[in-house]
């Protein structure tokens, strides 16, 4: 064997060898979350099960008995969509500001809620550590009642290798529903006049005074465990329509339309769950 033929050799081996060396070589670099979410269950939000430009909380737990830092790195981080459908895709509030994986060895486990709520930072939950304060009296609009429709999700997976994070149902391919799902009440009051008792003028529904006694709108929902809870008194009398002045104009503490061609007078409102009495007046 000649020397160039011995060089060659050991030429060609080391390329192999140095080949092997990146295939096995593990990259240090971050790597970013892609965030993809669905909602299921009941039709109970103020936009039922579509996205509506939504703005979500996203968190990591952190995998048990490790000594990573993702889960208090990433708190509250804000993720935003423009879809108006069922399935929709996510991307930071902030650019740049999103969720990167920096350990190729550990699978890490995914939470989110919304509507978002802002805090210091992504490290640092909302309100008193994640519960936040929740009101209800006063939602006039579908834009108000958004803000107090929360949903929650959990169980996502994800890691540096399989880094989308899919907050969706995933049980027709054997998987696990990692959905949103809905956390607060939706209650729909319709009123009619009735012909068989005198009632015949269904326009006197429209500028009467209704009110629903009973409803505790104070309490709080925990972004971490997704619970809606109430924490503050009855209200006796809540005023969902009051109607002043001649003529007649109405103020409204709930989603309040009326239907002249059947008649139909039609209440909805966003509440905290809870055990509603019977106490409708009109």
């Amino acid at each position: 064997m000649t020397m160039n033929m011995r060089f060659f050799i050991i030429a060609a081996a080391a390329t192999l060898l140095a080949a092997c060396t990146q295939e096995n070589e593990v990259q240090n670099n971050p790597v970013e979350a892609r965030i993809t979410a669905g909602v299921s269950g009941p039709k109970t939000r103020a936009v039922d099960n579509g996205w509506n430009a939504d703005r979500i909380g996203v968190m990591v737990v952190d995998a048990p008995g490790t000594t990573t830092t993702m889960g208090g790195k990433y708190k509250n981080v804000g993720y935003a969509t423009t879809s108006t459908g069922t399935n929709a895709d996510f991307t930071p509030m902030t650019a740049g500001g999103g969720i990167f994986f920096e350990d190729a060895f550990l699978e890490f486990t995914f939470a989110a809620y919304a509507p978002y709520a802002s805090g210091a930072n992504a490290s640092t939950l909302p309100g008193t550590d994640g519960k936040i304060t929740v009101n209800t009296s006063n939602q006039p609009t579908t834009t108000e009642q958004e803000k107090v429709d929360y949903i929650h999700a959990t169980g996502a997976k994800a890691d540096k290798d399989s880094p989308t994070v899919s907050f969706t149902d995933n049980t027709a391919a054997g998987g696990s529903d990692c959905s949103f799902k809905h956390k607060m009440a939706r209650l729909i009051l319709k009123v009619q006049v009735s012909n068989t008792d005198g009632f015949d003028d269904t326009a006197v529904l429209e500028f009467a005074d209704y009110k629903l006694g009973g409803l505790v709108h104070e309490g709080t929902f925990d972004v971490k465990t997704g619970t809606a809870a109430t924490a503050g008194s009855v209200v006796s009398d809540w005023m969902l329509r009051q109607c002043t002045g001649a003529p007649k104009t109405a103020t409204d503490k709930c989603v309040a339309t009326f239907d002249a061609a059947t008649g139909v007078m039609t209440f909805t409102m966003i509440l905290l769950p809870q055990t509603l009495a019977n106490r409708f007046g009109a």
